[in-house]
């Protein structure tokens, strides 16, 4: 059914209870989950048109979680590795502050990156959908249409978070891992890695696939309003 080493990472997710419900179609989630398996193995084969035929909210439930699994697991193993491997470094060793100042320095980037999102762009995605649902009530649309765009955060959303990942782990090669104690030194590079792939494939699903999608509920939603406005 789940057919690579990376189906474990995707599913650390799913450990994490759901904000909202979602109903699940079980054999549509293991599609999910086989297809995001396939997307984790190739990044650069990613193809957007596999996820049309699943729900949005699947999506939108993905990257909430996504969002918790890095704030919650991620970052702070990545900490505990760092910890780890300074105790096997001399107080005056150029990588202990780096690393300090690096994770430091990330964990704020991430944690404003998402919380971005978590207040914004998720919020008004999950009014689209109750729009879209129920019938467009025009006071509501015209106001959020108002706060919130989905055209500037397009252009607004950068991201810089892999290039950081791939700068400290060619900052940490730079440095020889101390005899005493090899095996912290590799773990934090492994976990480097798996979170750059991470955050890779959630950038291509929210901006490939998320995005694009709500896209075309928000203009259903607008010719709607439109159409109630003329009527007025």
């Amino acid at each position: 059914m789940y057919p690579n080493y990376y189906t474990e990472q995707i599913l650390q997710r799913y450990c994490f209870p759901a904000n909202n419900s979602v109903s699940v179609d079980i054999n549509k989630f293991n599609d999910l989950i086989d297809e995001l398996s396939h997307v984790f193995e190739s990044p650069k084969q990613f193809n957007a048109g596999v996820f049309q035929n699943f729900p949005i909210e699947f999506i939108v439930d993905y990257i909430r979680r996504t969002h918790r699994l890095y704030l919650f697991t991620k970052l702070p193993e990545i900490e505990q590795s760092i910890q780890l491997l300074l105790q096997d470094y001399s107080d005056e060793h150029p990588l202990l502050n780096i690393l300090m100042e690096f994770y430091s320095s990330y964990k704020i980037e991430l944690s404003l990156h998402i919380c971005e999102e978590e207040q914004h762009l998720l919020p008004y995605v999950d009014f689209l959908l109750e729009m879209h649902k129920k019938g467009i009530n025009a006071y509501q649309f015209f106001k959020n249409n108002k706060r919130f765009s989905l055209e500037e955060f397009e252009n607004d959303h950068h991201d810089d978070s892999e290039k950081n990942l791939t700068h400290i782990q060619q900052t940490i090669l730079a440095h020889d891992p101390p005899f005493t104690n090899i095996t912290p030194y590799r773990i934090l590079l492994h976990q480097l890695q798996n979170l750059e792939r991470d955050l890779c494939i959630h950038g291509l699903i929210e901006d490939r696939v998320l995005v694009p999608r709500i896209k075309m509920v928000e203009s259903e939603l607008l010719n709607d309003y439109r159409k109630i406005f003329k009527a007025n």
